[in-house]
């Protein structure tokens, strides 16, 4: 037979090794949960960063397409004035 201050020290210690377990599971959680939304905010950054490289690489073709159009607009601008001054030259 166990003697009544043994027993409670028994029931105390149960208890407090449910609190503990109870508290160890919360962090488990917490720690879990943390590590979720950072994952899910990594993954949802790096596919905007990825929509964001191809938006610029896009505006980069364009642009290179404009100035390339603009540079073959001044070239031939560039011969028709120097047809102009030969059919104007004595």
């Amino acid at each position: 037979m166990i003697d009544p201050q043994t027993n409670t020290l028994i029931k105390r210690l149960e208890r407090s090794s449910r609190w503990w377990k109870r508290l160890a599971l919360g962090a488990m959680f917490a720690l879990v949960m943390v590590l979720l939304t950072g994952a899910v905010t990594i993954i949802s950054q790096r596919q905007q960063i990825q929509a964001e490289h191809q938006q610029t690489e896009q505006a980069l073709r364009e642009a290179e397409a404009q100035k390339d159009q603009a540079q073959r607009a001044l070239y031939f601008s560039h011969i028709a004035l120097a047809e102009r001054e030969r059919a104007s030259a004595p």
